[in-house]
């Protein structure tokens, strides 16, 4: 049995255009994932769907604080560092297949100096 994830998007330019983004995303599982990330954590491992990145639909993550100091890797340690300034979402096979071929788990680093709360919304197929 199939879910959708209703997503609204509303961008608003000050003094400038607007832009209205509205759609169902249709998958077969999701999962909602809210973990602590401790003020000293160093890739704190992070399980996020088994499978292929192909397979997944559309990837959200949000933190409750952000900045340069606080960034993820995709799959393993030796991965490159990406910094979550911003919330961050990853929306159909060509935007999440920039995080590579396997995103099953994600590092995190956490330097800003208190804990943080990363919420991870992944919606995907499951019948690859």
């Amino acid at each position: 049995m199939s879910s959708t994830i209703n997503l609204t998007l509303k961008l608003n330019v000050v003094g400038g255009p607007s832009i209205l983004v509205t759609r169902g995303i249709t998958v077969e599982a999701y999962d909602k994932i809210d973990v602590t990330v401790g003020a000293s954590d160093s890739d704190k491992v992070v399980e996020i769907q088994p499978g292929a990145s192909s397979q997944v639909q559309m990837l959200l993550i949000k933190s409750s604080e952000y900045g340069t100091d606080l960034t993820y890797k995709v799959q393993d340690a030796g991965a490159t560092p990406i910094v979550l300034d911003q919330d961050q979402l990853f929306l159909g096979q060509g935007a999440v297949g920039l995080l590579g071929a396997q995103i099953d788990r994600l590092l995190f680093t956490n330097n800003l100096g208190n804990d943080v709360t990363i919420e991870i919304l992944v919606g995907r197929d499951a019948t690859p």
